[in-house]
């Protein structure tokens, strides 16, 4: 098999700080046939070398963490003229800065962690729901990466704000698109219910106004094949019962989002591990046929944020 050498860009630093290469070599040992895992440094570029045969290239250079790939010829390095094939510009994902916007480079990592779940598939046919959408940044992802995906926010205010990002971003890049409103339900007097929808190159997001709760109906009860989403850390959010910990929230959701997950689909979710414990939010899934996999993704974000990842498969 070939041997590569992938740059690492300077955006895992600033994601997953001090831990950033623990992160790269746990989202790198996903890639199906990588070998050799380990990490080189010159000069100040930093690289993580492997083998792998050429065909997993593409997903090689997914990764969260990666700038751009290399082939190895003894000690010299040529540099390969392959991209990561991504749908639509770098900017519809990058482009907007909001406060509390999850990390674009984590958001990618937890898309590739799901996919390496999952068999051999067309992107197209795969369906990603984030319960906890926010303003998004998962649902741009997805798009990329040419999945469909819905998303569950309970701010209202979100329809607006997204909406302003996409008119803004299709303007500057002139992208074709369509951008429509409606409701899942009944018209309700808290927008329970509302949703926009964006088209683009032959892939959709729809983020519906609603309780993560009511996903499963919110969602008109269709099955997914990936859950992706990142918790409230318990600084800026309150989890109900004046309380940081949005352990008892996700206790209500869990079994509503197990419920929304397709057999021998994937759940990945972000969290600030000191509230709550791993164990915890484990404990919160339990009893509701997912299999916890053991992976290693902590790293600390601040000094009150040990930000960690738990991934969870359905039975086929």
């Amino acid at each position: 098999m070939p041997d590569y050498a992938l740059l690492i860009s300077s955006r895992a630093a600033a994601a997953y700080f001090a831990n950033a290469q623990s992160v790269v070599m746990a989202e790198a040992a996903g890639v199906a046939g990588a070998t050799d895992l380990r990490f080189d440094q010159i000069g100040d570029l930093v690289f993580l070398r492997l083998s792998a045969d050429a065909s997993v290239l593409p997903d090689l250079l997914r990764l969260s963490a990666v700038q751009g790939a290399f082939e190895m010829d003894g000690s010299m390095m040529r540099p390969l003229d392959h991209g990561a094939n991504f749908a639509l510009h770098p900017d519809f994902v990058w482009g907007e800065k909001y406060r509390g916007k999850t990390n674009e480079t984590l958001t990618q990592l937890m898309i590739n962690v799901g996919l390496q779940q999952m068999p051999l598939s067309d992107p197209a046919k795969l369906r990603l729901l984030d319960p906890m959408c926010g303003r998004g940044t998962t649902l741009l992802w997805a798009m990329r990466y040419g999945l469909h995906a819905v998303g569950i926010e309970q701010d209202d205010t979100v329809l607006s704000d997204v909406r302003r990002g996409l008119k803004k971003w299709t303007k500057i890049h002139r992208q074709k698109h369509k951008l429509s409103e409606g409701w899942t339900q009944k018209a309700n007097k808290k927008g329970i219910g509302k949703f926009l929808e964006f088209s683009a190159l032959g892939t959709a997001m729809r983020l519906i106004v609603g309780d993560s709760a009511q996903s499963y109906d919110l969602t008109q009860r269709k099955p997914f094949d990936l859950i992706v989403t990142d918790v409230p850390y318990g600084v800026q959010h309150m989890g109900g019962k004046d309380t940081r910990s949005p352990l008892e929230t996700l206790k209500t959701c869990a079994p509503v989002w197990a419920q929304c997950l397709a057999p021998g689909g994937a759940m990945v979710v972000a969290f600030n591990s000191n509230i709550p414990k791993r164990s915890q939010l484990i404990a919160a899934f339990g009893g509701l046929e997912l299999e916890v996999l053991d992976t290693k993704f902590e790293h600390r974000m601040s000094e009150s944020i040990v930000r960690d990842v738990l991934v969870m498969r359905k039975a086929a």
